[in-house]
């Protein structure tokens, strides 16, 4: 049978914290990093977004087959 002493669990102990604060540090460090990036996306995004963009025109209403630009209004009754 085997005893336990104070010396051997106090140092398990220890060797617990230890471990346990080297793995906080990592999580921090790294979700920080998850952060940063995922907010520099957004921004970017944002910027993209926001900037004009010349080609991309999408026109209202309907094109003919000889590529006039049709626009149709709607007419009201005047009763």
């Amino acid at each position: 049978m085997m005893v336990a002493s104070l010396g051997g669990v106090l140092k398990t102990i220890l060797w617990i914290f230890i471990i346990s604060g080297i793995i906080r540090f990592v999580v921090r460090l790294t979700a920080n990093y998850a952060v940063n990036k995922v907010n520099e996306e957004v921004n970017k995004n944002k910027r993209r977004e926001s900037e004009p963009q010349f080609g991309n025109k999408q026109t209202t209403g309907h094109k003919t087959p000889d590529s006039e630009y049709v626009d149709f209004v709607e007419i009201k009754d005047q009763e």
